[in-house]
């Protein structure tokens, strides 16, 4: 919801479609320009859907770029070629995130808006083959027309250092958590909260996944870096 949010933010201020077909996030590979079934939201998430009525199987398009499984978080190479998903269940949607951006997820979902607004946060960076990600998260009270304050956050990612910039100025009651580093080839030696070492029991490594999960537990009032080491 907080990602969707953020992108009809950024549309009400300069217009960036939320819904984007292929060809406007790659508009140099010719074969995107006819694609009608996949599409992304905000700039992010490749969504293909099974279209076909009763069918367990689906065939999609990855452009020439690092993406990364939504569910599994493993990284999926594209190739600029379709791709063969058989054995899908009648309840899952095949989505992807595209390399190079931030998302700012929930650690868990809820029955209702205001129940999820009282969810943690979990900063998703879904790292590019430089090493690079970059993505931003705006919160407001998400009822009035007119807002008095909104809490604007800018992520970015470069040479293994998660740095994020903004302001605070409506109160969330919330944290950020975690923070999951996708495509990371190996366990950290070390890993630096604002200039601290986190203790090793705050880290995780998934050596299948390929992902560094670190426990947060920072309060959305001020910046912070995160370092790998």
């Amino acid at each position: 919801m907080d990602y969707l949010y953020t992108a009809f933010h950024i549309a009400s201020l300069d217009g960036t479609p939320v819904l984007n077909p292929l060809w406007y996030l790659y508009p140099s590979d010719p074969a995107t320009w006819p694609i009608d079934l996949q599409f992304f939201f905000g700039d992010s998430i490749l969504v293909s859907p099974v279209t076909a009525e009763n069918s367990t199987s689906v065939d999609f398009y990855l452009p020439k770029d690092r993406f990364y499984d939504f569910v599994t978080r493993q990284p999926v190479e594209g190739q600029g070629k379709n791709v063969s998903l058989t054995n899908v269940n009648f309840t899952t949607i095949p989505v992807h995130i595209r390399s190079g951006t931030i998302l700012p997820l929930r650690v868990d979902g809820a029955m209702t808006t205001t129940e999820l607004r009282k969810k943690d946060f979990e900063i998703v960076v879904a790292q590019n083959a430089k090493g690079e990600a970059t993505g931003s998260l705006y919160i407001d009270d998400g009822v009035s027309l007119v807002q008095k304050t909104a809490t604007e956050v800018q992520f970015q990612f470069t040479k293994n250092k998660l740095t994020t910039k903004g302001h605070f100025r409506f109160t969330t009651g919330v944290k950020f958590a975690i923070a999951s580093i996708l495509g990371v080839e190996k366990r950290p030696t070390m890993t630096m909260l604002n200039g601290k070492v986190v203790s090793s029991k705050m880290l995780q490594y998934d050596a299948v996944s390929k992902v560094v999960t670190v426990q947060l537990n920072m309060a959305m009032t001020k910046e912070f870096t995160l370092e790998l080491f």
